[in-house]
């Protein structure tokens, strides 16, 4: 039977059931390292053709039907691209940090932590007790290998103690007051151009 009451009948030689997939409870997981879903709840790499097994979490990858409902030649391919790209992290004696993190200039910093508070990555951004002419006092500290660099601490920093590195805060504010500048509108009539 189909939709709508609709019936049919095909004659066949065998009839191969597909029953749907949906992804396993994860959610304490996913809200616990922020990871990404897609709106489909399984979840989501960075690229499905150039990063098809990274998430924009450093250091978690995916593999088989955590991405999506896949066959077993798709899984296994799925965990060796995984395998491959995990030995090729641990490769490497040092490992490099992305540079475009936060940074906190502490002569601008008061300690006030609204920047810590809106940080969704934990232990990336926190206040931490230094000496300041001779007085203890919270400054706001920037842990780079917990720093995804999304900015977040930046935007609501009202002494603009943060920074994002490579992106100055007077660099986003020339782009803001470019696109919001009012641009002259000419009147143009439209030329006609004879091509033959």
């Amino acid at each position: 039977m189909l939709t709508w009451g609709a019936e049919i009948s095909v004659p066949v030689d065998m009839v191969v059931l597909g029953v749907g997939m949906m992804p396993s409870h994860i959610e304490d997981l996913v809200e616990s390292i922020k990871l990404p879903t897609g709106d489909d709840l399984f979840l989501q790499e960075v690229h499905p053709k150039l990063r098809p097994v990274e998430v924009f979490v450093n250091g978690v990858l995916l593999a088989g039907t955590a991405q999506a409902p896949m066959n077993i030649q798709e899984t296994l391919n799925a965990a060796g691209a995984a395998a491959v790209k995990a030995a090729a992290m641990f490769a490497h004696e040092m490992v490099e940090l992305n540079p475009f993190v936060a940074a906190v200039d502490s002569s601008l910093c008061c300690g006030e932590g609204l920047g810590v508070t809106q940080c969704d990555y934990e232990g990336a951004l926190q206040l931490v007790e230094k000496e300041v002419d001779g007085q203890t006092v919270q400054r706001a500290e920037v842990n780079a290998g917990l720093c995804v660099g999304c900015g977040a601490c930046v935007a609501v920093c009202p002494h603009r103690a943060l920074e994002l590195n490579g992106w100055r805060l007077d660099q986003f504010e020339a782009m803001a007051d470019g696109l919001m500048a009012e641009t002259p509108h000419a009147d143009c009539e439209p030329q006609l151009v004879n091509l033959g």
